[in-house]
């Protein structure tokens, strides 16, 4: 195949991601490290596409050539909030292109295959999380017509780092009590957009659909008789374990150390002390749960904006900054996607 300038480029096809792709897409995924400011390379064994079994709907492509598998994307189906109404939103992910066959037409491709598809469900918006420094991606996803919105971190706080100072009254949660999980979840982000639970059964929905992805569960604690706060542990090591590359001062504790990263999710919480309440009862949970050579890390994802992250602040975390993109996709022009904080949902990273 050449292009106009009589270059000629390696053959290859899209198609639909199978199963049985899972473990040449976990040879790709190892070979691509995250060119961003902090570089990062992840190991998604033993299931490539564990990661998309949070999801309702989701739709992996693959571009295969002579050489196999050389290029992956892949988007999902879900329900957001946005300026507090429900509606459907395209997340697009897992983008990656074997190093060798770069700047040849095939992230474009998988591109072409996932917007046909997008566009056949109709969903209003679309929306993708970039790492910061990562400017091929950066380039791409606004070549395509997203535009920046917010800038987002992942705040990660070593679980050894964590003070235990000891929380009473807390109790497992059950699935009884989802509403007062949702309610809670709902005032810790007032008005943000793309939560991801528009009511209870949503939650319940993701809830069910980590059951054997590391949701260790959920829990709460009260203050003058009710419930003002709930924090769910999933541990996203069965899904894919983070490897810093590189030996920067900041990551000095992680060399050589698969990073085991415990999202809290769903995280609901009463002022500005919550979201450090959560942390500390997170890592008294799991302080003694961590093997040996891995670096259990608490995993809290947000808009940078948000004042109810302050308190983590407390914790000395080491943040992952990312860029959220956003573009319409339905035609809408009254949405104002970006001009309100994000809701940044761990699935999703």
């Amino acid at each position: 195949m050449m292009d106009d300038t009589g270059c000629k480029h390696p053959a290859f096809r899209v198609r639909e991601a199978t199963a049985e792709d899972n473990a040449a897409l976990l040879a790709l995924d190892r070979a691509c490290v995250v060119a961003a400011a902090t570089p990062v390379a992840f190991d998604r064994s033993p299931n490539f596409f564990a990661r998309s079994r949070a999801y309702p709907s989701w739709r992996v492509y693959v571009a295969e050539g002579d050489a196999g598998l050389i290029g992956v994307g892949a988007m999902a189906l879900k329900t957001v909030l946005v300026n507090g109404a429900p509606l459907r939103a395209a997340y697009f992910y897992d983008l990656r292109v074997a190093p060798g066959f770069r700047r040849l037409g095939v992230a474009k491709a998988l591109g072409d295959a996932i917007r046909g598809h997008t566009r056949s469900l109709n969903p209003a918006v679309g929306y993708s999380l970039v790492m910061e420094g990562n400017i091929p991606s950066e380039t791409f996803v606004q070549d395509r017509g997203s535009r920046p919105l917010r800038s987002c971190a992942l705040s990660l706080i070593p679980v050894e780092a964590v003070p235990i100072t000891g929380l009473e009254r807390v109790r497992p949660l059950e699935e009884a009590d989802a509403m007062s999980v949702l309610r809670l979840a709902r005032a810790a982000h007032p008005d943000h957009d793309l939560f991801p639970f528009a009511d209870v059964e949503s939650l319940c929905d993701r809830l069910h659909r980590l059951d054997g992805l590391g949701f260790r569960g959920l829990y709460g604690w009260k203050s003058g008789g009710s419930l003002t706060g709930c924090v769910g542990l999933w541990d996203y090591s069965p899904v894919m374990r983070m490897r810093i590359v590189g030996s920067e001062d900041a990551w000095s504790w992680a060399a050589g150390r698969d990073l085991h990263l415990v999202f809290l999710m769903p995280l609901g919480f009463q002022g500005p002390a919550g979201v450090a309440d959560a942390v500390r009862l997170a890592a008294e949970r799991l302080r003694q749960e961590s093997g040996a050579g891995a670096a259990r890390v608490l995993a809290v994802p947000h808009d940078l904006a948000d004042p109810g992250y302050a308190a983590l602040d407390a914790f000395r975390p080491i943040r992952l900054g990312f860029t959220l993109f956003g573009l319409d996709l339905g035609g809408r022009q009254d949405l104002s996607l970006g001009s309100r904080m994000a809701f940044v949902d761990p699935a999703d990273l």
